[in-house]
């Protein structure tokens, strides 16, 4: 039943409720509700659309006699004089607003096809998110981040699916003998899409730390995978899916093949123990480490605010904690915090100089950079490209670093190997090096 709450507490704090469904959410849950929400969209607001914009047939007003074969001067009357009130009703038929007739290409408002949420989601939409994910947002391999993140992801869809339609299926049970205007229902029709869109965005953000730009670029193409579901199910039965739905059922709940293939329903469970681990471990008013965690975990969500809490309490149980001094430095100096920043990377540069693969350097020298301390930003940032020679971000700061002290072509010489080493990385990298190579262009 917690799914259930959390269903609604994703009208008025989307980003925790994502979180708090990767936690503590239930897959079976959530598709139970899409079902249940989907009849009562489906058989209210669908079937008003249906009845109005759909697109009449002519075997509705002519159906041919086969029992004689030959055709008459009455069947050929009889087929004129259908054929006419057929021209006539698709005449007099309504639109759809502005797309016409092609909006029925990618969309469609059959009521009796209340099951096909949770099929194109679960089968087509989920998979096409986390395919183009891989391609466009970093998020790795196809097949690692299908196994890793494909319980999460769905679970988080389909309450999103069921959040974004709830309230216009309640409002379609309210007003469904009202004389209303078709565009009123369109209108609740297609907000429900974009509240579901909206959901989605807050939903990759939490799952894979997305950004907003690629969120909404993946939101705004995936959707073309519900309209090949549709496709799909007009020329299967899906009841043809069984045998896929109980490979999918053996995957998710656990399955194991040749002893490689891991459930991905169990990872999505072993996600979820981990988590509430760590919650139990912060109970101990020594263990330090339990809070750094959780606050990794929180910062790959893009919920800065909750990994803050968690980072300062391990400084307070412990100041020389490396891994909460080297958070708090990078969020102080994306706050503008500099010297709080400096202060915060003097206690992993005193424990540890080579931490988190020297990247404690570039921090400190990009946070230089910032204060205008440009010799000791070079300084830094030279010590951190010599032991990192092909990291795009450092090779970039050094040349922003060398230019501002006028040293023009060594920094171009710096810009150049921050485009290429972005370049050469590997595709999953290439993707997130992008972001400092465009930089590095701007400066040549």
């Amino acid at each position: 039943m917690e799914t259930v709450k959390l269903l609604f507490q994703l009208y008025f704090r989307p980003s925790s409720a994502m979180s708090e469904l990767i936690d503590k959410g239930s897959w079976l849950w959530a598709a139970v509700l899409v079902l249940l929400v989907s009849v009562a969209f489906f058989s209210t607001i669908n079937t008003k659309l249906q009845t109005v914009y759909r697109i009449p047939n002519l075997i509705e007003f002519y159906q041919p006699n086969f029992e004689t074969g030959d055709e008459t001067l009455d069947d050929e009357a009889r087929f004129n004089e259908s054929y006419a009130s057929y021209q006539k009703a698709m005449a007099e038929r309504q639109k759809i607003p502005v797309a016409g007739d092609t909006f029925f290409r990618f969309f469609s408002f059959d009521p009796d096809r209340f099951y096909q949420p949770l099929l194109s989601l679960s089968v087509f939409y989920v998979p096409a998110v986390i395919l183009l994910m891989s391609l466009f947002g970093g998020a790795g391999g196809f097949g690692v981040v299908l196994s890793r993140s494909y319980g999460e992801l769905a679970t988080c869809s389909l309450v999103a699916w069921a959040a974004a339609h709830l309230p216009f299926a309640a409002l379609g049970i309210l007003l469904y003998s009202a004389n209303i205007a078709p565009l009123v229902w369109f209108g609740m029709w297609l907000a429900s899409g974009l509240l579901f869109g909206v959901l989605m965005i807050f939903a990759l953000r939490t799952v894979f730390g997305a950004n907003y730009g690629t969120a909404v670029l993946i939101v705004c193409t995936a959707w073309l995978a519900l309209s090949l579901g549709m496709y799909v199910f007009k020329v299967v039965s899906p009841w043809l899916f069984s045998p896929f739905l109980l490979f999918y059922a053996y995957l998710y709940f656990g399955g194991a093949l040749t002893g490689e293939v891991r459930g991905v329903g169990n990872a999505f469970r072993q996600k979820q123990n981990f988590k509430r681990f760590l919650h139990n471990a912060t109970v101990n008013p020594r263990d330090a480490d339990a809070h750094v965690q959780l606050a990794l975990i929180y910062l790959q969500r893009k919920q800065e605010t909750k990994a803050l809490e968690h980072l300062n309490k391990a400084f307070e149980i412990d100041e020389n904690e490396v891994d909460a001094n080297y958070e708090l430095g990078k969020i102080a100096r994306r706050r503008g915090e500099l010297q709080t920043a400096l202060d915060h990377f003097a206690v992993v540069i005193e424990q540890n100089d080579k931490h988190a693969l020297s990247e404690i350097w570039r921090e400190i020298g990009a946070t230089y950079m910032e204060a205008g301390m440009l010799a000791e930003a070079r300084e830094a940032l030279e010590k951190y490209v010599e032991r990192r020679p092909v990291d795009s971000e450092g090779l970039y700061y050094l040349g922003k670093v060398l230019k501002s002290q006028g040293e023009t072509e060594r920094a171009r010489e710096m810009f150049g190997q921050a485009i290429e080493s972005a370049k050469s990385s590997p595709d999953y990298r290439r993707r997130e090096l992008k972001y400092w190579s465009k930089l590095a262009e701007k400066e040549i």
